[in-house]
């Protein structure tokens, strides 16, 4: 993706221009006193001269600024990317050839595409889930600014990961297969430790154990936010019989979700593709990725020691 330049934007004051502006395609700015022949026909030496002049702006830095991020939005290309916050997430746009106008609410200028909240591969920019270089712009107290670190920017845009993020998600992938392989030689009694020090972990509230036996050991949680209820049964072998029999036992209407956890899937189990929507595998792979979010990595180390 070429990206000459990246600019943020606040639209309106407290954001009171951003629904609009995202919706019609505008990139909204003020400067009210500066006329649309004088931006238009780049008369740059008399804008500067009123904005120098304006009592609105007490300072010599602020004067400077206003020059400055004015000349950013009427200059600016559609090699640039802008972006703005709204509704906790990352919109991005380039602008259009066309002129600086104005209507009854501001002066603006029309994006080139739609204003987006995803990246390149449709995800959704979640500003939450940005890199903080970029998701402090949120607080940033002025109308615009220059994107400093237009690198990371360009690789969110893109939807694609640093390299040394690349690196810790290999490294992960490897932990992962390693953890699978250990999770394979623990004991039958530590395998159910291990699953239920996991959903612990993930903040669930354990309620109940629903049976208990060589072959089988459930688990019955409860989300303590939604209280919405779910079942982990762990199983020493498994397969689609077993699959089955786990769908009918623990209807969706009674629970949010059922975890099939099994130690050994046998070779049907590990290739099924027709899992019920309310029925989610987890065979010793995916089990060892919750294990290393749940930081009982050390621990599933101690039990092969």
């Amino acid at each position: 993706m070429e990206l000459s330049n990246a600019s943020y934007i606040k639209l309106g004051r407290g954001g009171e221009w951003e629904a609009e502006s995202i919706a019609s395609g505008k990139l909204r700015f003020g400067w009210r006193e500066q006329s649309i022949s004088d931006i238009n026909g780049g008369n740059w030496q008399v804008i500067e001269q009123q904005l120098r002049e304006a009592p609105w702006l007490p300072s010599a830095s602020q004067k400077t600024r206003a020059i400055n991020g004015l000349k950013l939005i009427c200059l600016s290309t559609a090699s640039d990317i802008w972006i703005t916050f709204h509704q906790a997430k990352l919109w991005w746009a380039r602008l259009s050839d066309n002129p600086v106008a104005e209507d009854p609410i501001s002066k603006f200028r029309t994006t080139l595409d739609p204003w987006s909240d995803k990246n390149l591969q449709g995800k959704l920019l979640v500003a939450s889930e940005l890199p903080g270089k970029l998701a402090q712009l949120q607080a940033y107290r002025w109308t615009v600014c220059t994107v400093q670190h237009k690198d990371i920017l360009q690789r969110v845009i893109e939807g694609v990961s640093s390299p040394k993020a690349q690196a810790i998600a290999h490294q992960r992938t490897l932990l992962a297969a390693q953890l699978a392989e250990a999770i394979k030689e623990l004991h039958w009694k530590d395998f159910e430790i291990l699953v239920d020090l996991v959903f612990r972990a993930s903040g669930w509230i354990r309620v109940g154990v629903l049976g208990e036996q060589a072959k089988a050991y459930d688990l019955e949680l409860r989300e303590p936010i939604t209280d919405d209820r779910y079942v982990v049964q762990v199983k020493s072998r498994a397969g689609l019989q077993e699959l089955a029999e786990a769908a009918a036992q623990f209807s969706p209407d009674d629970y949010r979700r059922v975890f099939l956890v099994v130690h050994t899937p046998d070779a049907a189990l590990a290739q099924a593709e027709d899992i019920p929507d309310h029925v989610e595998l987890l065979p010793p792979k995916d089990l060892a990725s919750r294990a290393i979010d749940a930081g009982l990595t050390s621990w599933i180390e101690e039990k092969l020691a």
